[in-house]
């Protein structure tokens, strides 16, 4: 265990420049026994005899002293390094943030939603995990994500701090060519006849179907997917409508289709994009305005989405 002090070392080094305890003492602006005790503790500690003393000249570096010196600049400037950093970690303009995100969130929005703060605050660095809805919340309440931005309807979110981000009208999505692909809006019982394609995320389907149920409808699934890709890829092609709450901002789909998207005119339950964090987790100034860049870019989504 390292027994001697960085003041100590700061001692050293003002007495190696200065060329004697009184120097130093000046320089340092303490008093000279403060030097030579630290000075002779510094040495007791290391074993090594850092100055050959002469009452006539003062004192000169041995060549202990010189290869010691070299090491305890390096501390020295370490020392300090640490200390700017500290107070960067204090103030804010430095840290890093581990968040969470439901990976269908993350498809939409996660890059741009660090790539603003991290412009802005290129001091933090936010390093983000992509995961199922039950590994996020429990990544959360282990403490190995700070915070998770997920859905309202994820599993054990009774046991964190939770707050809403933006509450997410789902809309309609058709094939570009389909006979109802002009309307402004559209009850969905206007496509009772019209087979179904089901995104069955996690999570998804029962939202679905419950929004289909409270239209009185119970349509014919024509193809069902884990990705949202290829739900809009399906609509593309003439499979039926679907229903989805996030929106790409293009219309083709990846094999070349386009889809039209369509308000619902029914009155129907929006889903909740929730920011979930530990209940009682210090928050730092990093993490304090990252969470309210979420809040102020979050704002925005969910009005584009009614």
């Amino acid at each position: 265990m390292v027994r001697f002090t960085l003041k100590q070392c700061a001692y050293f080094i003002a007495v190696s420049e200065h060329g004697g305890i009184s120097q130093a003492a000046r320089f340092l602006n303490i008093s000279q026994p403060s030097v030579a005790q630290a000075l002779d503790k510094l040495e007791t500690l290391t074993g090594l005899t850092l100055f050959d003393r002469h009452h006539a000249r003062g004192l000169d570096l041995t060549t202990q002293g010189r290869s010691f010196l070299a090491h305890v600049r390096q501390l020295d400037e370490h020392a300090h390094r640490v200390a700017r950093e500290a107070s960067m970690l204090q103030s804010g303009s430095r840290g890093e943030i581990r968040l969470g995100c439901f990976h269908t969130i993350a498809q939409f929005h996660l890059a741009r939603l660090i790539d603003e703060f991290t412009t802005r605050e290129p001091g933090i660095r936010i390093s983000p995990s992509e995961l199922s809805m039950d590994l996020l919340n429990e990544a959360v309440g282990d403490g190995v994500l700070d915070m998770a931005i997920t859905y309202e309807t994820a599993p054990g979110l009774d046991l964190l701090e939770v707050e809403t981000l933006a509450d997410i009208t789902p809309h309609i999505i058709l094939a570009e060519d389909h006979a109802l692909a002009g309307r402004d809006e559209l009850h969905l019982g206007d496509l009772a006849d019209v087979p179904f394609v089901m995104f069955d995320g996690p999570g998804s389907r029962p939202y679905f179907e419950s929004i289909l149920a409270e239209c009185g409808l119970s349509p014919d699934i024509a193809y069902s997917s884990t990705a949202i890709e290829s739900v809009r890829s399906a609509v593309g092609n003439g499979f039926g409508f679907s229903l989805l709450a996030l929106r790409p901002l293009h219309n083709q789909t990846y094999d070349g289709r386009n889809v039209v998207t369509i308000p619902i005119a029914d009155d129907v339950a929006g889903i909740r994009i929730v920011l979930a964090r530990r209940p009682g987790r210090h928050q730092d100034p990093a993490a304090h305005r990252f969470m309210q860049h979420c809040r102020t870019y979050f704002s925005t989504i969910g009005a584009s989405s009614r």
